[in-house]
C-alpha cells in the first residue's frame, strides 16, 4: 500500500487525522500529571502515638508492644514493624499487594480500639496511610524580620492557623506539616514558701485543678413535653478561672466565716509556650519550616503554580502583620520556597 499516494488522494482524511492527534495531545497535556515518577500506592498503614517525655523503653512497653500484639493476625497483613523513640511510637503495618485498603483501614481502627490502658499523658493514636506519593513536593522556611527578637518557635500557632490553612486550600495539596513551632499553654508557677504556709503539696494542687477542669452531666429535667439536659461546664480556659480554683476551705466555728485558699494565692498563672521539641536553623538563624504534600494524581506544575500564588498572597498580606494571632507588635519575615 502506497501511503503517500493514499494521503494525496484523501486530503480530508489526512487533515482530520492530524487534527485528532493535535486535539488528543492538548487534552493529554492538560489532564495527565507531569512528574518524573508515577504514583504508586503502597499497601501500608502507620499507627502513630505520642507520649511526651517518655523514654523509648517505656514507650515500647506501654504502647508499641500492646499495639503489635493486637494487630497480629489481621487479614492480608505481611509484616509489622514497630519503632519506639523518645516520646513517640510508630507501628507500620504492610499488607499484601492488592489488599482493599479501605477495608484494611477499618479493621485496623477496630483492632486499635481494643487497646486500652494507655498512660494518662499519652495522646490518642492516629492512623496514616503511607506511600511513595507522600514525599513533599516543596519545602518552605519562615524567618524573623530584622529587629524581631521574639523566639521563632512562638510563631508556631500563627503558621498553623494562617499559613498552613492557606496552603492546604491550594488545589492539589493534600496536607501541610509544620516543624520547629510550639503550642501556647498556661503556666502555673507554684511558690514553695506559700505551699508550706498553707500546708499544701504540689500533688494536691494538681489533683484539685484536674478535678475542677471537667464537664460533667447532671441529668435531665422534664418540663411538660420538653426535656432539658443539664450539664456542668468546668473547663479551665481563662487565667482568672484557674486563679479562682479553691484548694482548701475552712470555717471559723466562732464567727461562721469561711476562709478559702485558691490557686491564685499560692501560684502565678500566666500564658506561655511549650518547650520546642525540635530546632531549625537556616544560615545560622533560627527559623520555622513546613512542607506541602501533593494529592495522588494531581498535576505537579499546576499545584506548584497555585502554591507560589498562595505564598505571594501571604507575603503581601497576612505574614507581615500577625498581631491578631501573636500578641505584640513584632512581625515575622517573608516565606521562602526551598526547592
Amino acid at each position: 500500500m502506497n501511503l503517500i499516494r493514499t494521503a494525496i488522494d484523501r486530503p480530508i482524511a489526512v487533515v482530520a487525522a492530524v487534527l485528532m492527534v493535535v486535539m488528543f495531545g492538548l487534552v493529554a497535556l492538560e489532564n495527565i500529571p507531569i512528574q518524573l515518577a508515577p504514583d504508586v500506592n503502597r499497601p501500608v498503614i502507620t499507627i502513630k502515638t505520642n507520649w511526651p517525655g517518655a523514654a523509648p523503653a517505656e514507650v515500647e512497653r506501654e504502647i508499641t508492644n500492646r499495639q503489635e500484639e493486637e494487630m497480629a493476625g489481621l487479614e492480608g497483613l505481611r509484616e509489622i514493624t514497630g519503632r519506639a523513640e523518645q516520646g513517640r511510637s510508630r507501628v507500620t503495618l504492610e499488607f499484601a499487594v492488592g489488599t482493599n485498603m479501605d477495608r484494611a483501614l477499618l479493621l485496623v481502627a477496630n483492632r486499635l480500639d481494643r487497646v486500652t490502658g494507655y498512660p494518662d499523658e499519652a495522646d490518642e493514636p492516629t492512623l496514616d496511610t503511607a506511600g511513595s506519593e507522600d514525599s513533599p513536593i516543596a519545602w518552605f522556611i519562615v524567618r524573623r524580620a530584622e529587629g524581631n527578637e521574639r523566639p521563632v518557635h512562638e510563631f508556631g500557632d500563627f503558621v498553623e492557623d494562617v499559613i498552613q490553612d492557606r496552603i492546604e486550600r491550594v488545589p492539589g495539596v493534600s496536607r501541610v506539616t509544620v516543624y520547629g513551632g510550639s503550642e501556647q499553654e498556661i503556666h502555673v508557677t507554684v511558690e514553695p514558701q506559700l505551699l508550706a504556709r498553707y500546708g499544701l503539696t504540689v500533688s494536691y494542687v494538681t489533683q484539685a485543678m484536674r478535678s475542677a477542669n471537667a464537664s460533667i452531666s447532671a441529668g435531665d429535667i422534664d418540663e411538660g413535653k420538653r426535656r432539658y439536659v443539664v450539664r456542668t461546664e468546668g473547663e479551665l480556659n481563662k487565667l482568672e478561672e484557674i486563679r479562682k480554683v479553691v484548694l482548701r476551705s475552712t470555717e471559723d466555728a466562732a464567727t461562721g466565716r469561711l476562709a478559702r485558699v485558691t490557686v491564685g494565692d499560692i501560684a502565678e498563672v500566666t500564658f506561655g509556650f511549650k518547650k520546642p521539641t525540635s530546632s531549625i536553623r537556616i544560615l545560622g538563624e533560627p527559623a520555622l519550616a513546613f512542607n506541602a504534600v501533593r494529592e495522588t494524581g494531581a498535576n505537579v506544575i499546576q499545584t506548584m503554580r497555585g502554591i507560589a500564588e498562595a505564598v505571594d498572597e501571604l507575603n503581601a498580606s497576612a505574614v507581615p502583620t500577625p498581631a491578631s494571632t501573636i500578641r505584640g507588635t513584632l512581625t515575622t519575615s517573608r516565606i521562602r520556597l526551598m526547592l
